[in-house]
């Protein structure tokens, strides 16, 4: 198997079928009764953990703080985004079913970041890349309405 191959399957195939279950665990910790402050405290020290166990595995110590920043950063987005998604459980009762692919979207932010900051555009089809991600917003849309 190709060195892409396994890129794509690690990094993208394996981490969407855990996002997935991810979503539904969320939709069970709210039906549960946690509170947003609770549910960011639980799922920080979740991450805490995995991370010390594969400091020991991997024995991985690269850190500067621009890279620090820049993880902390990403950390803070996720836990706001992931709070309004708790509020509109907890508050409008929404249906896990409907925001998954809405707040999924954020696929789009990350492919204009990617083409424009990274310059990503150089290695990419973006043809293919735009095409793609015309038909997330139908599917985005279609489901939206559901």
């Amino acid at each position: 198997m190709s060195p892409q191959t396994l890129g794509i399957i690690i990094g993208g195939i394996l981490p969407g079928i855990i996002f997935g279950f991810t979503n539904a665990f969320v939709k069970a910790s709210t039906e549960k009764g946690i509170s947003i402050p609770f549910y960011v405290i639980c799922t920080g020290g979740a991450t805490l953990l995995i991370g010390l166990i594969m400091l020991l595995v991997m024995r991985d110590m690269k850190v500067s703080m621009a890279s620090g920043g820049y993880a902390f950063a990403a950390g803070a987005l996720w836990a706001g985004g992931v709070s309004g998604i708790l509020y509109s459980l907890q508050h409008y009762n929404a249906s896990i079913s409907v925001l998954t692919p809405l707040f999924n979207m954020n696929t789009l932010v990350t492919v204009v970041i990617g083409l424009w900051i990274f310059s990503e555009w150089q290695t990419v089809r973006v043809p293919h890349l735009l095409l793609g991600s015309v038909f997330m917003v139908v599917g985005a849309t279609i489901v939206s309405r559901a």
